[in-house]
């Protein structure tokens, strides 16, 4: 679904069509997924994150600007919620001090990835949100700029430099 399918499903929400969400569903799920899990850091609290995303829409709908992105008003929903998330959980007393057994790595979520498992290794957690961002979540850079609060400069620029390090790396292993 392009940019405009989608914006042209948000209307289709707002004007009472509830049969719009599914596709604004299928079309943004993943996305929001990938968005999401590296704030949050498990797969559990992630997956309830896409799903409370998909709650406030619908009943935030009337709140959508038609000339806003449908993409970028979504993602800043999804990332309010892992915001709201993470400081409820900083407010939790943990009585566990082991590592959480919930935590997830992204080779669990993602399965047999090496790519995505050097980038790990390799990048800083910046340069990896935006290279996962791009490339799993399907995001272009100026929705990872908006979503990430960045200069869509930075965000090329990020994404360059994460490119060349994958790049030499893979050049020195067997990758």
């Amino acid at each position: 679904m392009s940019d405009k399918s989608l914006q042209k499903a948000m209307k289709r929400l707002k004007s009472g069509d509830t049969s719009a969400l599914e596709d604004i569903y299928n079309e943004t799920s993943k996305g929001i997924y990938t968005f999401v899990l590296p704030y949050v850091k498990t797969k559990e609290i992630a997956e309830d994150i896409v799903q409370n995303t998909f709650v406030t829409i619908y009943q935030k709908i009337n709140l959508y600007n038609e000339n806003y992105s449908a993409r970028n008003w979504i993602l800043t929903i999804a990332k309010n919620l892992s915001l709201n998330e993470i400081e409820k959980n900083k407010r939790e007393v943990s009585y566990d001090f082991n590592e959480n057994p919930n935590s997830i790595s992204y080779s669990e979520v993602y399965k047999e990835t090496p790519l995505l498992d050097l980038a790990k290794k390799i990048l800083s957690e910046e340069e990896f949100n935006i290279i996962n961002l791009h490339i799993v979540g399907d995001m272009k850079h100026r929705e990872i700029a908006s979503a990430l609060d960045m200069p869509i400069g930075t965000v090329t620029w990020l994404y360059k430099k994460a490119i060349d390090k994958l790049k030499k790396e893979m050049k020195g292993g067997d990758i």
